[in-house]
């Protein structure tokens, strides 16, 4: 799989308030288990909250498409800008 980083924009404030009620029932497991499949794999996510319309994920996958299919219906929620990372640089504690 390739490493990809996406810039999820909410597409509306209501679409933003509707994704934190819905992951706030929503556990680290459950996550996993909807966001792993064969074809892509969610690693992680940067946000501020409710306090920017801007999310970051870090995803693999076998191609960009198959971060769309993985997200499903949430994936409607956003502007979802996929860029291909072939080239990571781990220095992290």
């Amino acid at each position: 799989m390739k490493d990809y980083l996406v810039t999820h924009t909410f597409i509306s404030e209501e679409a933003r308030e509707k994704y934190f009620e819905t992951v706030a029932e929503i556990t680290p497991d459950d996550i996993r288990s909807m966001m792993k499949n064969d074809n892509a794999s969610f690693q992680m996510n940067w946000h501020a909250e409710k306090n920017e319309m801007v999310m970051y994920c870090w995803w693999k996958a076998n191609h960009p498409d198959n971060i769309i299919d993985t997200l499903g219906d949430l994936a409607g929620m956003f502007h979802n800008d996929i860029k291909e990372m072939p080239h990571i640089i781990d220095v992290r504690d």
